[in-house]
């Protein structure tokens, strides 16, 4: 099974690599068009709405990933096997909060359906449309800092349960295999940048007032990948986090006599 693992992460990698190297060749057409003769000049930057908008490809195929891992771990939490009481309040308390993070994530069927937004929302909601996370920072921000944390550090979150006398359910429940540990560098790498440049203030600002700050700006859009959606490109990265969290749930014993992780 590893082997598979290895197969889907290839194919992860793939994907990624194909949206990120479009996102380039669309944001800086504008100077790409300069160089080539065959390509016709045009101002054109940004970033792909067929790939990046509102119901665009990469938030379709976030909604069918986080739908896949909510099956998975509804199926995992029925198994029989799993009569222990206190790791049944953890196990219920996360699919709650899967569940939010889907429904919030189509605006509660909004998207689908199309139903005209309650004056309740429009009233307080920065798009308009039927759901918390863009009221507030508190609705949008924290949930996300919680994601960004079970999905980066799933290794410090399992040591730090070594320490305590917690439920061995709960231990497996937080890295059921360590191959969730390649995604979790994934995530890293398309974080950290972007984070440090944040928290540090790096960029000059925008717009720039002179070809050093314009330069500073290209550089660092790069390096932080700032060329596309990334907080889309975030968002997709946990989706699948999550899909084979759930998937490795399914698959591990949570047996009382084999205390270690299930190598699947």
């Amino acid at each position: 099974m590893r082997n598979t693992f290895n197969f889907y992460f290839f194919c992860i990698i793939i994907l990624i690599s194909v949206i990120i190297i479009e996102g380039i060749y669309y944001h800086y057409y504008y100077i790409i068009s300069e160089f080539f003769e065959f390509l016709p000049l045009n101002n054109q930057s940004g970033y792909n709405p067929f790939i990046w908008s509102e119901n665009g490809l990469v938030e379709n195929i976030q909604i069918l990933t986080l739908l896949i891992s909510i099956f998975l771990f509804i199926k995992f939490i029925r198994k029989k096997k799993l009569i222990f009481r206190h790791s049944k309040i953890i196990f219920y308390l996360y699919l709650i909060g899967i569940n939010y993070y889907f429904f919030e994530e189509i605006s509660w069927g909004q998207h689908f359906f199309g139903w005209n937004t309650p004056t309740f929302f429009l009233n307080l909601n920065q798009q308009d449309e039927t759901n918390l996370h863009n009221i507030s920072n508190l609705f949008n921000e924290l949930p996300r800092h919680f994601l960004t944390i079970w999905c980066i550090l799933p290794l410090i979150l399992f040591k730090i349960t070594k320490k305590f006398n917690l439920d061995r359910n709960i231990k497996l429940f937080v890295l059921p295999n360590k191959n969730l540990k390649k995604l979790s560098l994934l995530i890293l790498i398309f974080y950290l940048p972007d984070f440090t440049v944040d928290k540090f203030g790096l960029y000059p600002g925008n717009p720039t007032e002179n070809i050093i700050d314009q330069n500073i700006n290209f550089i660092l859009d790069i390096l932080t990948f700032n060329f596309i959606r990334l907080s889309e490109l975030h968002e997709q990265l946990f989706n699948i986090y999550l899909l084979f969290h759930s998937y490795y749930l399914n698959k591990i014993s949570f047996s009382r006599v084999n205390d270690n992780l299930i190598e699947i």
